[in-house]
């Protein structure tokens, strides 16, 4: 379960400025993977920091500001908290060689496309200051709002423009839709916020069901016209933030709706065969393995340490549950985060929607790899609803709404940025916006 800015010219009103005091956070410019327990450089962003002090792939990071780096973790907490024009040195290693360079930082750039106007605000949110980015078309003084939920990695919302969430975004707003986004806890400009990587699932509810109030009380907001996405992840706090509340129609994509300890199961005989080419036997000995790990960290709520503990356990909560001593970490978040997902009713949290409901399914989504899920979430609030809820199944559709024709090309193709950068597929983009137009009407 592992995972450039582009400026264009644009007529810039009036909206596109901070309308905050939220300061902007540094542009370190550095794309970072952890490789044999050190953190190395992937890629240098032209026009960063990093790249006027020379920073080139394959350098070993040593140490930023004198703190060390021996994770991803430690490297994002450290660029996390540098601002613009602050001083910044960096300890690297390039091939045998040690080196350090210094200079002063530079803030991001702010995203400025020609197809919309965007207002950098922020919202706190308990003790956390959040950073949001609302897109609003162009000459359109009202609108209807989708409140976009992506899914569980913490990546910046400012990484949109260059992946699918962009693509998805720009259609949007150019058809007359405000898009509203904001960060997780501790990601981009955020500030006074715990860590991404230390929060639960709570937290991210909290977060969003804010964000949909915020939403709401915007003056160019059409408040009869509210709608939700949710991919991946986001389409499981989609319904729940939903409860109570005016919402026009939720859309969601990629995600579950059966306990996440039970999909799981279903989701490691899909994809081991395709991802570490096991049999199908051995993967039924795997399944049958981690069932009982599951068992004991979902339904007994075990922590991984204490499964770690478990001489039958050690190694595949080592290899799968990604446990290190001391660490809390797990997929990608908080240990707490998966406990919590387990625990969610989502049959309750359908059943209690009263809005439409677009589910939407790719074919070639090896990661969210049923077609079981999309049923259930229809039947669930037909039943209660009728006739609120339809199931939209798309062929060539993967887990990043790119071109694959099956999941075996979705694996092959999901970690190529030229592929994932080049192979939208508009077949998404066309069921939202008839979706929403219907439902508009109504």
């Amino acid at each position: 379960m592992k995972y450039i800015i582009i400026l264009l010219t644009s007529l810039i009103l009036k909206e596109d400025v901070f309308a905050d005091d939220l300061n902007r956070k540094a542009w370190i410019g550095i794309l970072a993977i952890e490789k044999n327990n050190q953190v190395v450089v992937d890629s240098v962003i032209p026009s960063s920091i990093s790249f006027h002090l020379g920073l080139k792939k394959n350098d070993t990071l040593k140490s930023i500001n004198q703190l060390d780096i021996h994770t991803i973790k430690e490297f994002n907490a450290i660029v996390n908290g540098i601002y613009q024009n602050e001083k910044i040195d960096i300890h690297f290693k390039r091939n045998t060689k040690l080196e350090i360079v210094s200079g002063l930082t530079v803030s991001k750039p702010l995203f400025k496309p020609n197809w919309c106007n965007i207002v950098y605000q922020s919202l706190m949110v308990s003790d956390c200051k959040l950073r949001t980015m609302i897109y609003k078309p162009i000459k359109k003084m009202k609108s209807a709002a989708i409140l976009f939920i992506p899914g569980y990695n913490c990546g910046s919302i400012e990484s949109f423009s260059s992946n699918f969430n962009g693509r998805l975004i720009e259609h949007w707003v150019q058809n007359g839709y405000t898009v509203y986004t904001i960060e997780k806890s501790g990601v981009g400009d955020s500030y006074g916020c715990k860590s991404c990587y230390d929060v639960d699932l709570e937290n991210d509810i909290q977060i969003y069901t804010a964000a949909l109030n915020d939403l709401s009380n915007l003056s160019y907001v059409d408040k009869e016209n509210i709608f939700i996405w949710g991919h991946s992840m986001g389409g499981i706090i989609a319904p729940i933030i939903a409860q109570n509340k005016s919402i026009k129609g939720i859309m969601v994509f990629g995600t579950v709706f059966r306990p996440w300890s039970e999909f799981l199961l279903e989701m490691h005989r899909v994809q081991k065969p395709l991802t570490d080419n096991l049999s199908y036997a051995e993967t039924e000995n795997f399944v049958r393995l981690i069932q009982k790990v599951y068992y004991e960290f979902f339904i007994l709520k075990k922590s991984p340490t204490e499964l770690y503990q478990t001489n039958e356990y050690k190694n595949i909560v080592e290899s799968e549950l990604e446990y290190k001593i001391g660490k809390d970490e797990m997929w990608g978040r908080h240990w707490r985060f998966w406990q919590q997902l387990d625990s969610i009713n989502l049959a309750s949290s359908w059943q209690n929607v009263n809005c439409k409901v677009l589910v939407l399914h790719g074919q070639s989504d090896y990661i969210q790899c049923s077609s079981v899920e999309p049923y259930l979430i229809t039947e669930t609030i037909n039943k209660v609803h009728p006739n609120h809820a339809q199931t939209i199944i798309m062929d060539s559709m993967d887990h990043l709404m790119m071109n694959s024709k099956n999941f075996e090309e979705a694996v092959s193709n999901f970690n190529s940025r030229a592929y994932n950068k080049g192979n939208f597929n508009m077949r998404i983009v066309h069921e939202t916006l008839a979706w929403l137009h219907e439902v508009n009407q109504e």
